[in-house]
């Protein structure tokens, strides 16, 4: 997907968050993860990443429709799913029309921000059917809308997801992400997140998240978080330019209202425990994000302990998914297809 914004003129739209605080849990955690140092570039990043990847769902409700015709890459929601193709095309097949954001201005500016999100397909070595169901399914819960098919629960359906877009009315940044081929294989999946920072209409920024989503048996998924220190989003051979920036384990709260985070430090221990939210209309969510210090990269703690974080008014939260398809006659270079 690419962020294309019209207008010359961004706006801002100056939305309050509410501040909350939660107790610090301590615990130990049992999924294994380099302890490394966050960087303070990576800090500053963090907390973007920490929500970058929250309009990950679906609806029962579909905005586009597609069938699988001439798909398809066999899918199976086990973690040993793989497509015999040469390449597994995501996305490309369904004609998404909702790729248009309006953000409204304020008191402030009197123009809107029109962007627009371009489909573009990417091509996989593999492709994690189970991750990409349970991302949607997570989204589902808290009624984000998707724009493509919606996995039938067989595990055989192909259903794929290719992005997501949301607002951030906290701050006014929109984050548009996508599938990576870099990374994603069977087991994992691999989505790159370009963050459209518009709180100053004269300056806007961007920068690059990545998370590689993996699955935690009888717990979830486990989203671990890398940074880029630059404004273009890393070629291929520049992987060495993402930052390891911590990871979470997230739940499917199965309740239609609020989904479960456990985030865990650079040692392995659960440093919050808390939830997002449905909102009001389709496509809004509440999320809660810990407030860092941009020296250390660690929790801010109040008087009594306890990390504080700020709440994020997400809204034009849209999934995009579509039928995963064959290529039999591309190859990625450096690819090893007997692997």
């Amino acid at each position: 997907m690419e962020v294309k914004a019209i207008n010359s003129s961004l706006n801002v739209l100056n939305f309050e968050g509410k501040n909350k605080r939660h107790n610090n849990k301590q615990t130990t955690n049992h999924y294994s993860e380099p302890q490394r140092h966050i960087s303070k570039d990576s800090s500053k990043a963090m907390r973007n990443m920490m929500i970058g990847l929250m309009a990950l769902g679906a609806t029962t409700n579909t905005m586009t429709s597609c069938a699988p015709d001439d798909v398809i890459a066999e899918a199976s929601s086990s973690s040993s799913s793989s497509s015999s193709a040469n390449a597994t095309i995501i996305g490309g097949g369904c004609h998404h029309h909702d790729t248009i954001t309006i953000i409204k201005p304020d008191t402030i500016h009197d123009t809107d921000t029109i962007i627009h999100t371009e489909i573009v397909p990417v091509y996989v070595k593999d492709y994690p059917f189970h991750i990409g169901d349970s991302l949607i399914a997570q989204g589902q819960n808290i009624g984000i809308p998707i724009d493509g098919p919606v996995p039938d629960g067989s595990g055989l359906d192909s259903v794929v997801y290719v992005g997501s877009k949301a607002h951030n009315r906290y701050d006014n940044k929109f984050y548009e992400s996508m599938v990576d081929s870099i990374g994603t294989n069977k087991r994992e999946l691999a989505v790159v997140t370009k963050v459209l920072d518009l709180y100053d209409s004269k300056n806007p920024k961007t920068t690059y998240l990545k998370s590689v989503v993996a699955d935690v048996p009888g717990k979830g998924i486990k989203i671990t978080r890398y940074v880029a220190n630059t404004d273009k989003k890393p070629e291929d051979d520049e992987q060495y330019l993402w930052n390891y920036a911590g990871y979470e384990v997230r739940t499917n709260g199965r309740d239609r209202k609020q989904n479960i985070r456990s985030i865990f430090d650079n040692n392995n221990n659960l440093i919050y425990r808390g939830n997002y939210e449905k909102g009001t209309s389709a496509g809004s969510f509440l999320y809660g994000a810990l407030i860092l210090d941009e020296e250390t990269g660690e929790p801010i703690y109040d008087e009594n302990g306890n990390p504080e974080f700020a709440q994020y008014d997400f809204d034009q939260a849209v999934v995009y998914s579509d039928y995963a398809k064959r290529s039999d006659d591309y190859k990625h270079p450096g690819w090893k297809y007997e692997e």
